[in-house]
């Protein structure tokens, strides 16, 4: 089904950078009035696309059209340029952001299988290249990810599902996750952990009437007890989602992961004194130690900036 906007037949998929208006001001030096809509001509008075104001009379954004589809939608701040995205046959190909000059901040490129999955984002910030790469299994789900930084892969993650379409086991470079049990709300009751050098962390959350009441950790041997619903709601057990979002969550986890330097952290069996709460909250949580810093490489420093 498709809306009739403008003498434009718009996708319904796309429908949403539309808007319905009663008034459309043809007059382009004329912008006082309410939110407006006015057509863009080309030179020979065919409408190529649709320029968007806000109340005040600030451009937000220009829609062109090539037949049926959008081709491409510019956003505008304070009058100026400052994103533009490219479409394919409906599908956004290329997102570029400027900064206040006009020069080009980011670019941002998406490649599809035949099946219109995505299957890499690619993003490149100051001549740097950062990408991630999807893979799927035969029911369409992201069964892998790997992020790279150039050439260079930062991390390699792997998902298995239940038949309820839930991760139920999680793989990467650094630690396995395996999940033994949910209830009924799809929350998380027991799952195992284990990191590249051997540590095991068992975590067993606890309910009463559907209420959070505790979290049983046990890590190499050593128990305790915390109440703290972050185990619950474990942050490597969310599937990933194939957008730009996606590859910036990736990249950023890959860039915060601080370098276990500290003391009063151990991470091999052999030690006897083992703080079992600080390492398990930052094996599960990536719970940042005051003291330690992480490494960050000129790259990834322009990253955090944008």
């Amino acid at each position: 089904m498709t809306q009739n906007y403008l003498c434009i037949s718009i996708p319904e998929e796309l429908q949403e950078f539309t808007k319905e208006v009663t008034l459309i001001n043809n007059n382009e030096d004329d912008k006082s009035g309410d939110f407006g809509v006015k057509p863009i001509l080309d030179k020979y008075g065919n409408m190529t696309g649709t320029s968007y104001y806000s109340n005040s009379g600030e451009l937000i954004k220009k829609i062109f059209y090539k037949g049926s589809s959008v081709e491409s939608i510019q956003h505008y701040r304070n009058n100026k340029l400052y994103s533009e995205e490219k479409f394919i046959t409906g599908k956004i190909s290329r997102k570029t952001l400027y900064n206040s000059e006009g020069k080009e901040l980011s670019v941002i490129k998406y490649k599809y299988d035949r099946e219109d999955r995505i299957v890499c984002i690619q993003k490149r910030i100051d001549g740097q290249f950062y990408s991630v790469e999807y893979g799927y299994d035969e029911l369409k789900r992201v069964n892998s990810r790997i992020i790279r930084a150039g050439s260079e892969v930062i991390n390699e993650q792997k998902y298995r599902y239940d038949i309820l379409d839930r991760i139920v086991e999680y793989r990467d470079s650094n630690q396995c996750i395996n999940v033994h049990k949910v209830n009924q709300y799809n929350e998380l009751l027991n799952y195992t952990i284990t990191d590249i050098i051997g540590n095991r962390i068992v975590v067993s959350n606890r309910f009463m009437c559907s209420e959070y009441i505790g979290t049983d950790i046990e890590l190499n041997g050593h128990k305790t007890s915390v109440c703290d619903r972050i185990y619950v709601n474990n942050v490597m057990l969310k599937k990933p989602y194939t957008n730009e979002d996606d590859l910036d969550f990736a990249l950023s986890n890959m860039i915060k992961v601080p370098k276990i330097s500290s003391s009063a952290i151990m991470t091999t069996k052999r030690d006897s004194n083992i703080n079992t709460d600080k390492i398990s909250n930052f094996i599960i949580s990536n719970k940042r130690e005051k003291d330690s810093t992480p490494p960050l490489s000129a790259d990834k420093i322009k990253l955090l900036k944008l």
